[in-house]
């Protein structure tokens, strides 16, 4: 990791504190007055209290990033539950023949995100020589428990239309 140069005005406040300790330093040997042990020890106080700081601002921010990316799965999650059950609703199913490319596509992004977090199943049937048609099997009851869960910790709006996903998911489920 590349270091950033030092400003003009950097390199004064270095030279500064150079020729403080310097003097400091001369004055705590000559009189024995311990005035660079003091200013030291106030600088070590202020720049632990300042890290302390900076440690609880990376924390929260930590647990900021880890909450945001937790909704933003959810949000996926949801967004892929509504397209499979609008899916199944519309007769087509849950099968997918990778040789069309909008099936290919949501085939990919399906097993990317629900199988590979266990909320789906991927059956796999030969219909040819190397053709494949795949059959997603979500499963309903852990994809509902995964969205209801970010529910509960995402903001009213969202947790609003986390809701009604979950309600059209539900019906579609129910009607199954």
């Amino acid at each position: 990791m590349n270091s950033p140069s030092l400003t003009f005005w950097d390199r004064v406040q270095l030279l500064f504190l150079r020729l403080l300790s310097l003097f400091l330093g001369l004055m705590d040997r000559l009189f024995g007055v311990n005035w660079g042990q003091r200013l030291l020890e106030r600088q070590a106080s202020r720049w632990q209290s300042q890290l302390t700081r900076l440690n609880e601002a990376i924390a929260r921010l930590e647990q900021e990033r880890a909450q945001l990316e937790s909704q933003i799965e959810a949000l996926a999650i949801h967004t892929a539950a509504i397209y499979l059950a609008g899916r199944s609703l519309t007769g087509v199913g849950l099968r997918f023949d990778p040789a069309l490319p909008r099936d290919e596509e949501i085939l990919t992004a399906s097993i990317d995100l629900l199988v590979k977090n266990r909320l789906a199943a991927v059956e796999i049937e030969e219909v040819g020589p190397q053709h494949y048609l795949y059959t997603l099997e979500p499963d309903w009851p852990a994809i509902r428990a995964r969205i209801a869960d970010a529910a509960v910790l995402a903001e009213p709006e969202v947790a609003d239309w986390l809701r009604e996903g979950l309600n059209f998911i539900e019906s579609v489920v129910s009607s199954q």
